[in-house]
């Protein structure tokens, strides 16, 4: 996540080429702590997300697609300095016309208005979040058990001999 804010949110320079490799690495550091905790039916699901966000930013040249329609349904105003093809400043997203994106129901299309940050995002993003609250919920709910069949822990009967 620290890659994603330098990605983001860091003096680079004017091209986007760090900001690229910055992300994809990321990614490729998220799914390697998923695949080494799959055994969490959380985690699992947050990693179909992560996936799924990943295959849409490496078939975008490294970058989130977002089209200029999705960002102005999420009242974003875009800065007169970025085209076609060019980073949106402190995002992950590539504006992009809805026929330059590959696979374009993966990006960042889906918009809720109002919030203060995050207002456009994809359907990976949907999946990440109930991956993280099926992953709290495990983690902060207590588990029901059952106990053995013998009664008590040890196979023991409870019974005296």
């Amino acid at each position: 996540m620290a890659l994603q804010f330098v990605a983001t949110d860091a003096p680079l320079g004017s091209s986007d080429i760090p900001r690229r490799i910055l992300l994809v690495f990321s990614y490729l550091l998220l799914i390697a702590f998923v695949t080494a905790n799959v055994r969490r039916p959380g985690i699992l699901i947050l990693g179909a997300g992560l996936l799924l966000n990943f295959a849409a930013i490496i078939a975008n040249g490294g970058l989130m697609p977002v089209t200029p329609e999705t960002m102005a349904r999420a009242h974003y105003t875009i800065p007169a300095d970025v085209g076609n093809g060019d980073w949106v400043p402190h995002t992950k997203d590539v504006l992009l016309v809805r026929e330059d994106v590959r696979l374009w129901f993966l990006g960042d299309r889906l918009v809720l208005a109002g919030l203060p940050a995050f207002r456009a995002f994809s359907l990976g993003d949907v999946i990440i979040v109930l991956g993280l609250v099926v992953t709290a919920g495990e983690l902060l709910l207590p588990r029901v058990g059952r106990a053995p069949q013998g009664g008590l822990p040890g196979g023991r009967s409870g019974t005296t001999p």
